[in-house]
């Protein structure tokens, strides 16, 4: 089970780049033209974080109302507190009697965000050499099949990743493979 509740804080971690929609791909902008969209977010990611917050607090709450003591405060310290609380309550958990629930409840949750990421179908397209000194790899870029939109990921064979905020210098290249 400890393995598995820091496992789930990864995932809840990397589900904070699934609350916003993957920007749209790049387009020329016209004078004078503003969009006033506002803040958009994936109810998915937003419901699923809520429940694995209110899900791991429950069982804090459970371990402190049985044994005494206090438990972090979630709005204070985060789903990291929460999670090392539980993880130092294992072998307590592990000989009550609902122990087994809440490993269900874990694998439940962590099925959950397996099932947000992914893995979904991706398509991987070649975007030219790898801007890395002395890489003779090809960059590809990494995205959802059928979408439109910019890719979730570019990098090399060799392991070395274009963060986003270095796409420009390969975003021509992008369009055409896109």
């Amino acid at each position: 089970m400890g393995r598995e509740l820091r496992t789930l804080l990864d995932l809840y971690k990397e589900s904070e780049e699934a609350l916003a929609p993957a920007a749209p791909v790049m387009r020329e902008r016209v004078s004078g033209s503003r969009s006033a969209v506002g803040i958009v977010l994936d109810e998915r990611a937003v419901a699923l974080r809520a429940r694995v917050a209110g899900v791991l607090a429950l069982w804090a709450r459970l371990v402190v109302d049985e044994r005494g003591g206090t438990g972090p405060r979630a709005a204070e310290h985060g789903l990291g507190a929460l999670v090392l609380f539980l993880r130092r309550q294992l072998p307590w958990l592990a000989g009550h009697p609902a122990g087994v629930d809440f490993d269900e409840e874990l694998t439940e949750l962590l099925a959950a965000l397996g099932r947000l990421f992914g893995p979904g179908r991706v398509r991987r397209f070649p975007l030219g050499p790898c801007p890395r000194p002395g890489c003779a790899e090809t960059m590809y870029g990494v995205m959802s099949a059928g979408a439109d939109q910019a890719p979730g990921h570019v990098s090399c064979p060799a392991g070395h990743a274009l963060p986003p905020r270095q796409w420009l210098l390969v975003a021509g290249r992008m369009r055409e493979a896109v």
